[in-house]
């Protein structure tokens, strides 16, 4: 007759502490005493063994194999010791402390996979997320549940003060820029907007960057194409009530109206953007303005050589600035392009020339008077934006939406945001020599094995150690008890 003997034992994995019944037995086949282990739920008292019971509701708890279990380590073990190292740590860990794991697992799936997350369940199973967050709720249920509980605003309100204070300081110049996100949903945040020609019902999504250090400091949503002066003015009052008081702001094309630029002399925004080239006044400055091209405006911006003019401007019974700029690279492209289909429309050569004179040119307009040497960085510092969107949108699966409440949509949008600045401070750490992508793909070769109480890893190759010591960790050779 077997007999088995219990015994707890406490695990710790990813700096958190887990209880596992041991059962200690007798295998009749081969004749010896074994081992195996029950996950019993989160430790609370190290020293009596105390432990908060699992939930009766997970659908993927750790399921440690009697004899091994071999598991993608490396990839989701960086995302997790890059968020520990960073400044942010303690913010992703309280914002809803309860559901970290669930939280973290979402955000490792997300960074590693980017697929849609009704398939995070089962790609759990082959990575060792299971083992570094073993509390996590996997399941869709779960999940949209999870996803609805973080899309609350006491959540959004809680993780944004947070946030913001530990990554920037009370003034700061700002980048924002907006995108729509397509989503045939019919929810009221979903709204027909117009994009080169075409049109699609989204949601238009809004984000704040810090225009120095290029991290995302903050994002709002709005139904449609909605770019009036409201979403302007609603989002610097949201920044002030998380204690950021915007100085500066570069702002995209889009939101070049006379309500949105009164909006900003009004409460002494400094700005900068681009004005849209149907406007009267862009037609009137480019006329006044051919003598652009013209030595003494020669400007070089890295390897490109540009015209900048300055001119003082009326802006809305504001005093303003105008900066007519003329990119060479460009224009060449523009008018090559243009007398080929010139010709082939039988264009008259009036039509012609008063074309090309447009050609390769863009105008910027500021508040504030800026060197024309100056103008043309800073100008160019609103592609962190429109790369940060870039990143949310091919990597992070952020297209399209596929929710089906505002509830679970706020939940979406706030998962990707901290994806995001996860995504954005491995690339930091990473600099030239890999890419996040690279990394991960690199880092997933490294393997784990799990025993009855102990998970050992693969030696680390070179370009795993080169990897591992940029983010600012050594591979373990081993975790558990």
């Amino acid at each position: 007759m077997s007999k088995s003997k219990r015994e707890i034992k406490i695990k710790r994995i990813g700096g958190r502490d887990y209880a596992y019944d041991m059962i200690s037995y007798w295998d009749k086949e081969k004749r010896q005493c074994r081992k195996k282990s029950v996950y019993l739920g989160v430790v609370t008292n190290k020293e009596t063994k105390e432990y908060t019971p699992k939930k009766t509701t997970l659908s993927v708890e750790p399921q440690i194999c009697e004899n091994e279990k071999i598991q993608n380590f490396g990839d989701t073990y960086s995302i997790v010791k890059t968020v520990e190292n960073s400044i942010f740590s303690e913010v992703i860990k309280n914002v809803l402390a309860d559901d970290y794991d669930t939280l973290m697992s979402l955000i490792c799936h997300k960074l590693i996979k980017g697929s849609a997350m009704q398939y995070v369940e089962s790609w759990s199973r082959g990575n060792a997320v299971t083992l570094l967050f073993p509390n996590a709720s996997l399941s869709s249920q779960r999940i949209s549940e999870f996803l609805k509980k973080l899309g609350k605003e006491q959540i959004w309100r809680k993780f944004f003060k947070a946030y913001i204070s530990c990554v920037t300081g009370e003034k700061v110049g700002v980048i924002i820029d907006s995108t729509g996100l397509p989503n045939e949903i019919d929810i009221p945040l979903s709204a027909w907007g117009s994009h080169g020609g075409e049109s699609e019902r989204e949601t238009r999504f809004l984000m704040v960057v810090d225009r120095i250090s290029g991290n995302p400091l903050y994002f709002r949503y709005a139904a449609g194409n909605i770019v009036d002066v409201s979403t302007l003015a609603n989002t610097f009052a949201e920044l002030k009530q998380f204690g950021v008081q915007a100085s500066f702001a570069l702002i995209d094309a889009g939101y070049y109206s006379e309500g949105n630029i009164k909006e900003l002399y009004g409460q002494k925004i400094s700005f900068l953007t681009r004005l849209p080239a149907g406007r009267k006044l862009y037609k009137t400055l480019i006329a006044e303005h051919k003598d652009v091209e013209n030595a003494e405006n020669i400007v070089l911006y890295g390897k490109r050589a540009l015209y900048v003019k300055r001119a003082e401007i009326d802006l809305f019974e504001n005093k303003g600035f105008a900066y007519i700029v003329c990119d060479i690279k460009r224009k060449g492209n523009e008018v090559n392009n243009f007398l080929i289909s010139a010709k082939e429309d039988k264009l008259s050569n009036d039509d012609i020339d008063a074309a090309i004179s447009e050609k390769g040119k863009f105008i910027i307009i500021s508040s504030d008077e800026i060197s024309v040497n100056e103008v043309i960085p800073l100008y160019y510092t609103r592609q962190s934006a429109e790369n940060l969107f870039g990143v949310s949108k091919s990597l992070l699966d952020f297209l399209p939406i596929r929710t089906h409440s505002i509830e679970t949509l706020r939940g979406y949008l706030m998962l990707t945001f901290i994806s995001l600045i996860c995504h954005i401070e491995m690339k930091k750490r990473l600099g030239d020599d890999f890419t996040v992508e690279g990394a991960l793909i690199e880092m997933a070769n490294l393997m784990s094995k799990s025993f009855d109480d102990l998970t050992l890893i693969a030696e680390p190759t070179k370009n795993m150690k080169a990897i591992a010591k940029l983010l600012g960790f050594i591979v373990p050779m081993n975790l558990g008890v």
